[in-house]
C-alpha cells in the first residue's frame, strides 16, 4: 500500500462536509424525537457542567435547521480542505528529506 498523499484537498473537504451534514441531520432528529434523553446523553460528555441546569428546550424550525446545516457543511468543508492541504504539504516535506 504505497498511497501516502491525498493528492486533492477538495475531495477530503467534500467527504468531511457530507459526513458533517449527515451527523447534523441525525442530531436534529434525535433532539426532536428524544430531547431530554439526548440532553442527558451529552451531559455525560461535558465534565463539570450540568447541562440540564442551563438547557432550554429547543425550538426546532425549518429555517434554523437549514441555516445550521449550511453552516456545518461549509465549516466541515473548510476544515477538510485545510487538512488535505496540510497533509499534502507534510507528505511533500517528508519526501524531500527522504523520511518516506
Amino acid at each position: 500500500m504505497e498511497k501516502t498523499t491525498l493528492h486533492y484537498a477538495h475531495p477530503t473537504g467534500l467527504a468531511l462536509s457530507i459526513t458533517g451534514g449527515v451527523i447534523y441531520v441525525i442530531c436534529v432528529l434525535l433532539v426532536f424525537v428524544w430531547p431530554i434523553q439526548f440532553l442527558k446523553f451529552f451531559n455525560n460528555w461535558i465534565h463539570g457542567i450540568d447541562l440540564t441546569k442551563i438547557a432550554i428546550m429547543p425550538q426546532i424550525t425549518i429555517g434554523g435547521f437549514f441555516i445550521g446545516l449550511v453552516e456545518v457543511l461549509i465549516a466541515a468543508y473548510l476544515v477538510g480542505v485545510l487538512y488535505g492541504w496540510l497533509y499534502n504539504l507534510c507528505v511533500a516535506h517528508c519526501k524531500k528529506y527522504g523520511w518516506i
